[in-house]
């Protein structure tokens, strides 16, 4: 009888405590891999969570619990009109817990998949679909201010193949039709002010840097700016600007 009644007492702080460990897992920032064709970003907290929806052009919170395999939202802030105010969605985790899988209840698949984010560096690293290990030097680095003026190149490796890419693209196939716009939207006392910014995964050879470099002069833009790697740049918070601290190159 005692064993029975002790049992009682202890099992519900058993599955709460368990519970709270499996929230443990959500809580921070997560954001839409680049694979996906719709960018999301959530940060949990312990009993809310705020999403960051690029379909809706919104934003909107709630309020959410753990049922099992299952998480229950019940909307906290936003558009009634456009989001339920109860609905229910199934999760799963990779096995190092920094990818999470979501699907709505009655989806076969799971259709989003988000990655956790510590920094802001790695926000841009998941956003473009790369992992970069700038280059390090000795040199005395130089901020590039004027971002307006920047046209970002990322290139790394991925199975030893070379890649590149841009902020809208996986790959340089319709770079044309990217720059020529930035290119053509500022005034013309700017133009010379105009760079590509290349981030190169400091795996990438100098060959393979100049063969990218070669597509990249026959456009408009003439000028280089390359990011070295400095610990300036990198802020816990997830979303803050990038300092872009490098070197011009021909």
């Amino acid at each position: 009888m005692k064993k029975r009644i002790l049992a009682i007492i202890i099992l519900p702080f058993f599955f709460s405590c368990k519970k709270e460990n499996i929230k443990s897992d959500f809580i921070g920032n997560w954001s839409s891999t680049s694979d996906m064709n719709i960018e999301i970003d959530i940060k949990f907290f312990k009993d809310s969570m705020v999403v960051d929806n690029s379909i809706m052009y919104d934003t909107y919170s709630d309020n959410w619990k753990i049922r099992d395999s299952k998480i229950e939202l019940t909307l906290l802030r936003g558009d009634t009109s456009i989001f339920n105010n109860k609905h229910i969605i199934d999760y799963e985790f990779n096995l190092t817990k920094d990818t999470l899988l979501i699907k709505s209840e009655n989806d076969s698949i799971f259709r989003l998949k988000l990655k956790k984010i510590k920094n802001n560096f790695e926000y841009i690293e998941n956003k473009v679909g790369l992992d970069l290990k700038l280059p390090e030097t000795s040199e005395k680095l130089t901020e590039f201010r004027n971002k307006e003026f920047a046209f970002n190149i990322y290139i790394g490796k991925k199975n030893d193949s070379l890649i590149a890419r841009t902020d809208n693209s996986h790959n340089l196939n319709r770079l044309k039709y990217e720059v020529f716009p930035f290119y053509y939207s500022k005034k013309e006392k700017n133009i010379d002010s105009l760079n590509f910014i290349l981030f190169t995964d400091n795996s990438v050879h100098q060959n393979e840097l100049d063969s990218i470099k070669t597509i990249l002069k026959k456009l408009p833009i003439k000028s280089f700016f390359r990011i070295y790697n400095s610990e300036k740049y990198v802020k816990n918070d997830w979303k803050a600007e990038i300092k872009l601290l490098g070197k011009y190159e021909n």
